[in-house]
């Protein structure tokens, strides 16, 4: 898969990114216009026998349809189709000039990636201060309550995702002169075509409607179920808004005034205490001293607290509730993912296996490992442990760092030493990668022949092609028994966890441990 494939992809999703992101927004600020209280509750109203087609809930007798949700999800929605008729075109587009690259390596006796070194990634220029700080000051809410220095990272790396993407059009541009490209009569987005009608070829090298098919069913199922998500979120808030309303006429008040009564009445200002504990506690992963970044620390922790107070007067309204949720989820696309002889904790013949395609020098790997090995200490050796390797070409020190982290696997280290490389992504060079070989003891000859030989360099390319074969574009990718898992966080993935439990016929976590 092309860098310009990874970005075009990651384009392709990122309307449902700022749906998600203002979901996200809705659920912080649940402080609505204010309204006229009534002097009496209202009663509730019983549904209709028959439900509109596009129902998405009944809350207490109360319809809720996609029309009541958030408009920017409905567009979403409406739009899907046609955002994924512009995904097979691109990626037509991103193949034919996968083979245009691969075609002028081949002539000048170089591997692809020497090739879009030299002519790609080496002539990007570094963004400039001024752009970092205005992508940072004008994305606060898609990066979430990171400081610039926390981000920073991201935002480089999208801006060099984006250079590149100019620099692999002009290039392709260029090779297409040199090269014959011939479009077959079939357009990209025809109904029930031939898996081995040809679409277009380089210089007789095709590409067929059935490969384009399979290369496209991972990024596919991903836009939909984000879609989902989505919708099912938006869905979520519209309960939750309506339960509200019921709330305050039950009580013979205004919405903001029962938002005051039970949040930000009972809303704990943070001390010098709590903000100086979490400053210790989190230490390693915070730049800046204490007094720099002290406000920042304040505003994330009363934002938890009124996170906190806002989920508990939802889940109060909610017990006492009678609500059905209609949103079908799609079922989960699930793919048959190699292990091979990779490095894994726990049994091979566990009911669930986790795989998990990282980059050491990923600031998103190293959060989200610790996260991962967090969770699965709760399902014992119900729960295989996977990890594979997929540097992003980003990433300088990615790649020679994955082939050390298999080096150290062969001395039977390998968990021991990725924690070291995600505590120090910023010291990935080889003599640093030396230096934490002897600081675990290992065999420093045999270490060192391996890495330099480039004995595992191999193994490396065998999961980043593997990882492109199942669609993956980013890192960190995780598989659950072959489905893919969008959302990181801890409770996502306990839920996932228990699900594939289900599936595989065994007790989920939650219901064993009751």
């Amino acid at each position: 898969m092309t860098t310009r494939k990874r970005l075009i992809l990651a384009l392709s999703f990122a309307l449902l990114f700022s749906v998600s992101a203002a979901a996200q927004r809705s659920r912080r600020n649940t402080t609505p216009t204010a309204r006229p209280a009534t002097a009496k509750p209202a009663p509730t109203p019983a549904a209709p026998a028959t439900l509109p087609a596009n129902t998405l809930a009944v809350v207490n007798g109360q319809i809720v349809t996609f029309d009541d949700i958030d408009v920017r999800v409905r567009d979403a929605v409406n739009n899907l189709d046609r955002n994924i008729s512009e995904m097979r075109r691109r990626a037509l587009t991103d193949q034919i000039n996968s083979f245009l690259f691969e075609a002028e390596a081949k002539k000048r006796n170089v591997t692809i990636e020497e090739f879009l070194n030299t002519e790609i990634y080496s002539r990007i220029p570094p963004p400039s201060e001024e752009e970092i700080r205005y992508i940072y000051e004008n994305n606060r809410d898609q990066l979430g309550p990171v400081s610039l220095e926390e981000a920073r990272p991201r935002i480089v790396n999208a801006i060099r995702e984006q250079r590149a993407s100019s620099l692999i059009d002009d290039l392709a541009t260029r090779l297409r002169m040199m090269y014959v490209v011939e479009w077959g009569n079939t357009d990209v987005n025809a109904q029930n075509v031939a898996p081995a009608t040809v679409l277009a070829s380089v210089s007789g090298r095709a590409i067929t409607y059935g490969d384009l098919n399979e290369q496209l069913k991972p990024s596919i199922n991903d836009l939909r179920m984000r879609l989902y998500e989505a919708e099912r979120q938006a869905v979520e808030d519209k309960v939750n808004e309506i339960l509200l309303d019921i709330e305050a006429r039950r009580r013979g008040i205004t919405r903001d005034d029962l938002i005051r009564v039970e949040i930000f009445s009972k809303l704990r200002r943070p001390t010098d205490a709590d903000v100086a504990n979490f400053y210790e506690a989190n230490r390693a992963n915070i730049k800046g001293t204490l007094a720099e970044r002290r406000a920042e620390i304040a505003s994330f922790l009363e934002g938890q607290e009124r996170a906190r107070l806002e989920q508990a007067l939802a889940d109060r309204l909610r017990s006492t509730a009678q609500i059905r949720m209609l949103l079908a989820e799609p079922a989960g696309y699930v793919q048959k993912i190699s292990t091979d002889d990779d490095p894994s904790r726990g049994p091979a013949s566990a009911p669930v296996t986790v795989v998990m395609f990282t980059d050491f020098q990923c600031p998103a790997c190293s959060a989200t490992h610790p996260v991962l090995d967090e969770v699965l200490k709760r399902y014992g050796s119900r729960v295989r442990l996977v990890v594979r390797d997929f540097p992003l070409d980003m990433h300088k020190w990615a790649r020679k760092a994955a082939e050390a982290a298999n080096a150290a696997n062969a001395q039977g280290k390998f968990f021991e030493y990725i924690s070291i490389l995600y505590r120090n992504q910023q010291a990935l060079d080889v003599p640093s990668l030396k230096k934490y070989a002897s600081d675990l003891g290992l065999d420093r000859a045999r270490f060192d022949a391996d890495l330099d030989s480039g004995k595992y360099a191999a193994e490396v390319n065998h999961d980043v092609a593997d990882g492109k074969s199942y669609g993956i574009t980013g890192t960190p990718t995780i598989f659950i028994n072959g489905v893919r898992l969008l959302d990181l966080s801890d409770i996502a993935m306990r839920a996932a966890l228990d699900r594939a439990m289900e599936r595989a016929g065994q007790k989920p976590q939650t219901a064993a441990t009751k």
